[in-house]
This record gives structure tokens, C-alpha cells and sequence, in this order.
């Protein structure tokens, strides 16, 4: 389009969108249409930003139990530290490593018995994840005493009847790995050890609040009858966290192989597969709702075509031609559409900077309210100015056959 042709479109555009029309009705369904996509334009804003901040929130939850790197065998479930200690200490980005022993295991406590993970964690253990901070009973203090203590999560606790216990021990029970069974006498199937309970921590995580007990590792390597070389995990803790994908390809290049180097996401991948999905299927709905508001701009301007007519002889008569005239009806509903999309982002992100201040909507937790989170990105504010754009255009450019059928006819 020549550049005095496209001045002309837009001018006449602007002024088919600002002016007063013969039919009111034609001013109020354009109004409508627009209203139709800030509402969706703004609710699009919130919602992913809302979703973000759920998101965040449960990336730190799950960061009280899991480290920024994992590395973990491939095949089996133990392996010997020694293969990797160095070769993991030797990288640059690597403060420190927690030695890890995890596995499932029965606990039993006075008439209560229920399966869950037993986690036999070292002295850096302390260091890596601050579980002090988790605790609402007792206290992390598993390695200062000279008899075995334990950190229960609350969950379990409750399944179990307990909480911190210096006189009554936890029974624990594990198969044995070595041996034959005798089915004539399947309990010496197992082995049991027993610890007390030094405190009780609150991770706001199911998986981990009902589900596991940590240990000194050594417990649980007699426990499990592994030498004390066997572990079934490094968890790592980086000097500099901004280099973290960056840490993890170098650990995996150097390890080989035969061990797997995980970052937090991929720890809990099954999780946040979910939540990718559920984010997924809230745009897909959201955007149908942006589709029925904006397919009214369809019917907007069939009216305005008929509107004007007489304007459309006029415009033959000065020497315009059918596709320039099909633009101004094209631009008139793209602009109905850019107008809607930019005040519903600016809406939406006044929407969102106001809960992130004052925190005016909330949630029940626990028995205690705090704000719905909300975290603002800017892929975000693309993605949707460009969805409502596109489906805007799409609208308008839908009516373009029925538009050139009737400016012909005039």
C-alpha cells in the first residue's frame, strides 16, 4: 500500500471508530466488542501472573528439600562416593555436597505403624538446606548427641502419634538385603534399628511433611547394611546460583555417563509437567473467551458497512478502490482490537502491581491467609498482546470476501 494510501485508511478509520454513526446500535456493539477484549486482555495479564506466582512459590518449597544440583546414579541405587567426590569439589561453582541415603523403610510407634522414606543425611546436610528454620518442635540436632536422633515431618508425626521423645524410640523396620527368607518365619526378614525423635519440621510439602524421617547417615547405612562408602545421592550447593545450567553441564560431562546431574525443576519433573499443562489449559480457555469477545467486532462492522454505504459510493466517485476501501473496514476493526489489547495489558499490570503491594486478595493457608502471589513477566505481556492481536486481526480479516461481494455492488 502507497504511503497517501495508507494515510487515507487510517484517517477515514479513525474517524469511522471516534465519530457518531446514523445507528447508535452500531456505537454500542463497537463499545461492547472493545470493553469484550480489555476485560480478556487483562484477565489473560492476571491469571499468568497469578500462575507464575504460584509457581515461584512452590519452586522455594520444594527448595527446603531439594538441592540445586542432585547427582545421582543411573543404574542401582547406591554408588561409592569416592568416584565422584573429586571430581565434583574439583568444579569451580560447587561450594559444598551433602552425602544422602534414602530408601523406603516401616515405622512403628506404640500401636501405629505406617511405610515412609527413610533420609540419612551427613553433617553438611546443616548447611546446604538451614533445616533449623523448618523446625515447630524441637530442634535439627542430629549429630551432636551420643545416641541416634531423628527430624520427623509433621505429617508423619501425626500418623504415627508422636512428637520430640527422648524416652520412647521410633521402631524402624527395612527388608534385609542380604540372606535368605525363611517363610517360616518372615520377620527375621527384616531388620529394625531405633531412634528418638529430637524434633518435628514443617516443609508446607505434602511428599515430605508426611513422608519422610531424617536420619544420621550413618544410621541408615548400618540400617540398609551398606559400608559407610554408599550413598544414593550428592546433593550440591553452588557458590554462584546464576550459573547454574551452565555448572550442571559441566558435572555431567565430567561424571559420565553413568550418573544423572538433576537441578530442581527435573527433581521434581512429573510436578511441574503438571503445572505446565494446567498453565496450558488456562491460555487455551482464557483465549476462547477472548475469541467470543472479539468475534462481536465481526458483527460491528457488517453494520458499519451498511452504515455507510453512501460513504463507500463517495469514496468510488473520488477514485479509491475496492481493496482500499475493504482496508478501512480491516483497520477500523484492528483498531478496536489494539485499543482493547493495550488498555487491558496497562489495566491488568495496575491490577497486578496493586496485589503485589497491598496484597488485597488472599487465600486461606493453613489456617492463615497470605496474598495470592503474583510475578510479572515480560514474555507474559508478549504473549498475550500478541494472541489478542492476532485473533483481532483474524476477526476483522474474516468478513473480507463478504465486504468485497458488497463494495462492488455500490
Amino acid at each position: 500500500m502507497k504511503p497517501n494510501a495508507s494515510k487515507f485508511v487510517l484517517f477515514v478509520a479513525f474517524r469511522y471508530l471516534f465519530s457518531k454513526k446514523s445507528q447508535s446500535a452500531i456505537n454500542l456493539i463497537s463499545l461492547i466488542s472493545m470493553f469484550g477484549v480489555v476485560v480478556s486482555t487483562m484477565a489473560l495479564v492476571c491469571v499468568l501472573s497469578v500462575f507464575n506466582g504460584f509457581t515461584d512459590m512452590i519452586k522455594k518449597s520444594f527448595s527446603c528439600f531439594d538441592p540445586e544440583l542432585k547427582i545421582s546414579a543411573i543404574n542401582g541405587k547406591t554408588f561409592d562416593f569416592e568416584k565422584i567426590s573429586d571430581k565434583t569439589l574439583s568444579n569451580k561453582n560447587v561450594a559444598l555436597f551433602s552425602k544422602t541415603l534414602s530408601d523406603n523403610a516401616l515405622i512403628a510407634y506404640n500401636d501405629n505403624q505406617t511405610p515412609f522414606i527413610l533420609k540419612g543425611v551427613d553433617e553438611n546436610y546443616n548447611k546446604i538446606f538451614s533445616p533449623d528454620s523448618l523446625m515447630i518442635s524441637g530442634n535439627f540436632n542430629l549429630f551432636n548427641l551420643d545416641f541416634d536422633v531423628a527430624a520427623i515431618g509433621y505429617g508423619l508425626a501425626a500418623k504415627v502419634g508422636t512428637g520430640v521423645d527422648y524416652v520412647t524410640p521410633l521402631t524402624i523396620y527395612v527388608p534385609r538385603r542380604e540372606g535368605k527368607i525363611n517363610v517360616m518365619r518372615p520377620d527375621v526378614a527384616f531388620k529394625k534399628g531405633e531412634i528418638f525423635v529430637g524434633g518435628v519440621f514443617c516443609a508446607n510439602q505434602a511428599d515430605y511433611d508426611d513422608n519422610v524421617l531424617l536420619v544420621p547417615l550413618s544410621f541408615a547405612q548400618n540400617l540398609y547394611d551398606y559400608d559407610s562408602l554408599k550413598v544414593s545421592s550428592f546433593e550440591v550447593k553452588l557458590k554462584n546460583i546464576n550459573k547454574l545450567n551452565e555448572t550442571q553441564k559441566q558435572l555431567q560431562k565430567s561424571l559420565g555417563g553413568n550418573f544423572l546431574v538433576e537441578n530442581r525443576i527435573e527433581q521434581q519433573k512429573d510436578y511441574f509437567k503438571i503445572i505446565k499443562i494446567e498453565g496450558l489449559m488456562i491460555f487455551l480457555i482464557l483465549s476462547l473467551i477472548l475469541i467470543i469477545a472479539i468475534c462481536n467486532i465481526i458483527g460491528s462492522l457488517s453494520m458499519l458497512l451498511i452504515d455507510k454505504k453512501e460513504d463507500i459510493v463517495l469514496f468510488k466517485n473520488l477514485g479509491a478502490t475496492d481493496k482500499s476501501i475493504r482496508k478501512i473496514f480491516i483497520a477500523e476493526g484492528w483498531l478496536i482490537t489494539t485499543i482493547g489489547a493495550v488498555v487491558g495489558l496497562i489495566v491488568g499490570l495496575i491490577i497486578c502491581l496493586l496485589q503485589i503491594k497491598f496484597g488485597f486478595l488472599q487465600m486461606d493457608i493453613n489456617s492463615y491467609y497470605e496474598p495470592y502471589p503474583v510475578v510479572l513477566k515480560f514474555s507474559d505481556f508478549v504473549l498475550v498482546l500478541a494472541t489478542v492481536l492476532t485473533i483481532g486481526f483474524l476477526a476483522a480479516y474474516y468478513p473480507v470476501k463478504f465486504f468485497k461481494n458488497k463494495t462492488e455492488q455500490y
